[in-house]
């Protein structure tokens, strides 16, 4: 039989041997209050789609115009998009890029939306079209090379 004692044997205490202020036991718990923080995050997000819902039910009522109700329910479609960003950075501590480049092509077309095509210039629609072009062609190679599961 192996007669050693705790003083001896290290590994038999119970205490932990990483130092108080180590990096990695200090990563670790950083790590964990990124999570909360992400998570209040995401709790706001859903407290601000539910206030957006409520005024956009409110305003079909008192009969908004047709532009701000359609920039209101593009803009809860990117705060969906963002909620569901933040629970894949939840669930696999990565965030993955064709997610992000669909909140950023909700975005620009609901900004197009509330200013109106008509009324922008030629250079700021060509601006715009090649944006989405780059965003596309970010969204198409992210598909091939990340592994996304909903």
């Amino acid at each position: 039989m192996n007669n050693t004692t705790n003083a001896t044997n290290p590994k038999s205490t119970n205490r932990s041997f990483e130092p108080r202020f180590s990096l990695k036991r200090m990563f670790h718990n950083l790590d964990k209050l990124q999570d909360i923080v992400v998570f209040g995050c995401g709790i706001l997000l859903v407290f601000k789609m539910m206030l957006i819902l409520t005024d956009m039910l409110l305003g079909l009522k008192a009969g908004m115009d047709i532009q701000e109700i359609t920039a209101d329910s593009l803009f809860l479609l990117i705060l969906v998009e963002l909620f569901r960003l933040l629970a894949v950075y939840l669930r696999h501590h990565r965030i993955y890029v064709g997610i992000a480049v669909e909140v950023a092509v909700v975005s620009v077309l609901r900004e197009i939306i509330v200013a109106g095509l008509i009324h922008m210039e030629a250079a700021h629609i060509f601006a715009i079209c090649c944006f989405l072009s780059v965003l596309g062609g970010l969204m198409f190679i992210s598909y091939k090379v990340e592994n996304v599961q909903h």
